[in-house]
Order: structure tokens, then C-alpha cells, then sequence
């Protein structure tokens, strides 16, 4: 009798995992369709600037994991010709948090060398949002093409965690 019931709660136990895990898969496939969709739309440049820059806050949100929605705002940050789209792809690109150094560099190079004081600031928004540390990014920060004095640059820097970027924006 006690085989039996422990049989029955096993074999309930085994049946709930299989219906999490192909729950599971089936919000996974859904996740990842959205990021096709919203990177289509941002590469798109027959769409509106209004949709991509939709497209990348949404790849901001979802496309944590995608190396292909890193890329694809990467791309566009560094070389699509409207400063609104380019700054939603530095923001996207900091509050994704993509686990590689490849969007990190490329808000580096944003910040370092846009023509847009507002990429500029989009970018120095991205680092601030991923909570950068290192050396290459802090003396990103610091160049004169990054000390726009803009009141948002200084209230943005003024926020930032870091100490010795205060002193340097005073």
C-alpha cells in the first residue's frame, strides 16, 4: 500500500516537472520570437524612428540572452543615421546587461566618438546603468568629447556611484 502511494505521488511529481518544463520551453520560444521581431523592426529603416526606438527599448527588456539582439543594437548605435534611434540603442544596450564586453566597448565608442551630445549622454546613461568599473570606461567618461556640460550630462554624472567622476564634472 505504501508502494503504491509513493508510485502515485512520484509519478504526479515527474508529470508536473514535464508540464513546468514544456511550459517552460514554450514561453522560451515565444521570448525568442519577440527578439526576431523587435530586431527586424530596429534594422529596418523603412520603419518610422519612433518603432525602432520601440524595437530597441523592447530588445532592452527582452533580449537579455541574445547575442543576436546585442549585435543588432550594436549595429545600429554605431552606425544608423538618426540620433533618437542611436541613443535607444546605448540605453537598450546598458539596460540589458548583456554579459559580453562587446556592447560595453561599443558605448565606449559612443561616448568617445558620436557627433549626437545626446548618444553621448545615451551612452554615458548605458555604462551608468550596467554599473561599469573599468578603466577604459572610467577614462571614457572623462575625455572632453564626453564633457558635453550639458545640465542632463552633469546631473547624470552627479548620480553616477562613482566619486572621482564628480570631482571632475565640478
Amino acid at each position: 500500500m505504501k508502494a503504491t502511494r509513493f508510485r502515485n505521488r512520484a509519478v504526479a511529481v515527474l508529470l508536473t516537472a514535464a508540464v513546468v518544463l514544456a511550459s517552460a520551453t514554450v514561453a522560451q520560444s515565444q521570448s525568442d520570437a519577440l527578439v526576431q521581431n523587435a530586431i527586424g523592426i530596429l534594422t529596418d529603416k523603412s520603419r518610422s524612428p519612433q518603432e525602432r526606438i520601440g524595437a530597441a527599448r523592447d530588445l532592452g527588456v527582452l533580449g537579455q540572452d541574445s547575442d543576436s539582439a546585442a549585435q543588432a543594437l550594436i549595429g545600429v548605435l554605431s552606425s544608423d543615421g538618426n540620433p533618437a534611434v542611436r541613443s535607444a540603442a546605448a540605453v537598450a544596450l546598458g539596460s540589458a546587461a548583456f554579459p559580453s564586453a562587446s556592447p560595453i566597448q561599443a558605448l565606449i565608442q559612443a561616448l568617445n566618438s558620436d557627433s549626437s551630445p545626446e548618444v553621448r549622454l545615451a551612452a554615458v546613461k548605458g555604462l551608468e546603468v550596467i554599473g561599469v568599473d573599468s578603466d577604459s570606461a572610467l577614462q571614457a567618461l572623462k575625455t572632453p568629447q564626453a564633457m558635453t556640460r550639458t545640465p542632463e550630462f552633469v546631473s547624470s554624472l552627479r548620480l553616477s556611484t562613482n566619486a572621482s567622476l564628480q570631482t571632475d564634472c565640478e
